[in-house]
């Protein structure tokens, strides 16, 4: 788990270890080694899960695990989760000696107790370490050097030496390989840089939002630094980025000890001022902040409502449509992000559009009903020691690569005209859906009423099948109160193969 800067410690540490096991009359049978790895959690650590996999396994070929120290299982930040790994080992019948450590690994209270501390100190090194290092980056950024990789559309990281002097270009995936250079940014090409200019004239001059700069650039056949189409978040983060203006920031979103990735407040936000040179002037992007600011997230809930009120007494309606037309006015996102929904902001200024958003409410419980059904469904299954993939909106769950389960949360619908009904229609996917469970719950989605476990070819070639309250004799047999059933379908039932004497031909046999 050691970095490059550290090319001997793999080697003087294999060499501890085959020292420890000649000593012992130890035979090494393999070698688990996660090369240049932090070591904070089991993320890109193949060797280390291989090498657990391997302890699980009845036919391993080894029964001692030989370890440099208590740290090589990793600089976790929770001490349980090292011990852990090693209560696995030691459950499955293997050994753990650590080679390098001042105490014998036997299980006692004083090799217990050593092992927590080495593991809080494992822990607290990658902590210091973290802050050394971002306290590094924050000098560096304030001394106007680039911290980051890619440096953006019409600009160019260049490799400068520890006395300023130039070096040359760095192209995308390229890093400098001495501590003592540094890496400032540039204008990039002359096309690119005019094309920015031009960004900020649209939207200064002419008034344009960052959807339709986007969709003017995709007209015009141009792509973005990633060789991809424009979208109206690229162009957003051309309007916004300080570094345009020759500013160099850090810090605006941090990810440490791989924790999830966090917003920073602009407070904790490292920035240096004026230290590149910039593609748009000072004055230009300041105006084109000032506008930004002044149609979105910085205009107050009241103003928003004001600005809808006024926009009504303008054209007599309120909509999503009239909302986006409107320049003056932040985007739906904004207003839904604000108030929750544009029905929502409809209600707080009394506009009544004559539209029953009572089916939406429904349509959202049904969907919380479904993430819990998904949810308790994945986990039963893995508990079950199945393997269980989904997809991201968990509507299609793949049980050990082979079984393809399609789960439906579908409400009641009724009509003046038709009485309560379930509509339901198989999926049309390919790879082919093996079952298709559709969860019956009521008018408003809040309660489960039963389940159909439907197998394929047991919904007729109709397009569409609709259930009512009373009993369907064709599919009654897969309706259940719940979803147990699911576990007897995944079961995996083991086949003998025998042959009868005198017969030739093979037979099967479920155990």
């Amino acid at each position: 788990m050691s970095t490059d800067l550290q090319r001997d410690s793999p080697t003087n540490q294999k060499e501890v270890l085959a020292r420890y096991a000649t000593i012992h009359g130890i035979h090494i049978a393999a070698t688990y080694e996660d090369y240049g790895k932090s070591g904070l959690s089991m993320r890109n650590r193949p060797a280390l899960a291989r090498l657990l996999q391997d302890v699980l396994d009845e036919k391993r070929i080894f029964s001692v695990l030989l370890v440099y120290d208590v740290s090589r299982w990793g600089r976790f930040q929770d001490v349980d989760e090292s011990a852990h790994y090693e209560y696995v080992c030691r459950r499955a019948g293997v050994r753990v000696v650590y080679c390098a450590e001042p105490f014998e690994n036997d299980n006692s209270a004083s090799s217990n107790i050593m092992k927590t501390l080495k593991r809080a100190m494992a822990g607290e090194y990658s902590r210091e370490l973290s802050l050394k290092v971002f306290l590094g980056q924050c000098r560096g950024t304030r001394e106007g050097f680039r911290q980051g990789a890619a440096a953006g559309y019409a600009l160019q990281r260049v490799l400068v030496d520890f006395n300023g002097n130039v070096k040359g270009p760095l192209h995308n995936g390229e890093r400098k390989n001495l501590q003592s250079d540094h890496v400032v940014i540039v204008p990039g090409p002359a096309h690119e840089v005019a094309l920015v200019r031009r960004v900020y004239e649209w939207f200064l001059t002419e008034n344009l939002s960052p959807t339709r700069i986007a969709k003017r650039l995709n007209d015009f056949g141009l792509r973005t630094d990633l060789n991809r189409r424009w979208l109206k978040d690229a162009v957003t983060r051309l309007l916004t980025s300080e570094k345009y203006a020759g500013n160099n920031v850090y810090n605006r979103t941090s990810v440490r000890l791989h924790t999830p990735r966090v917003k920073n407040p602009p407070e904790q936000w490292v920035r240096a001022v004026g230290v590149f040179e910039p593609v748009v002037d000072r004055a230009t992007f300041d105006a084109v902040q000032l506008r930004l600011d002044s149609r979105t997230h910085l205009m107050p809930d009241d103003d928003l409502l004001v600005k809808l009120v006024a926009l009504h007494e303008k054209i007599g309606k309120v909509t999503a449509k009239a909302i986006t037309a409107d320049r003056s006015l932040p985007g739906v996102q904004t207003y839904r992000k604000r108030f929750g929904s544009l029905t929502e902001v409809y209600r707080t200024i009394g506009f009544d559009n004559g539209h029953d958003y009572g089916f939406l409410r429904v349509l959202r419980a049904a969907k919380i009903l479904h993430s819990r059904l998904s949810d308790t469904v994945i986990a039963t299954l893995r508990d079950a020691g199945h393997e269980v993939h989904h997809s991201l909106d968990k509507t299609l769950l793949c049980v050990d690569n082979e079984i393809r389960i399609r789960l439906n949360v579908r409400p009641a619908t009724r009509t003046l005209y038709k009485p309560v009904r379930w509509i339901i229609k198989w999926p049309e996917l390919h790879p082919p859906v093996d079952i298709l469970v559709l969860a019956r719950v009521d008018r408003f989605a809040v309660n489960f009423i039963d389940f159909f476990v439907l197998p394929r070819g047991s919904l007729g070639p109709q397009k569409q099948t609709e259930l009512t309250e009373k009993p369907n004799p064709q599919l009654e047999m897969f309706r259940y109160s719940d979803l147990k059933i699911l576990l007897e379908l995944t079961a995996r039932v083991s086949l003998e193969v025998f042959r009868e004497p005198g017969n030739a031909a093979n037979n099967y046999r479920p155990d």
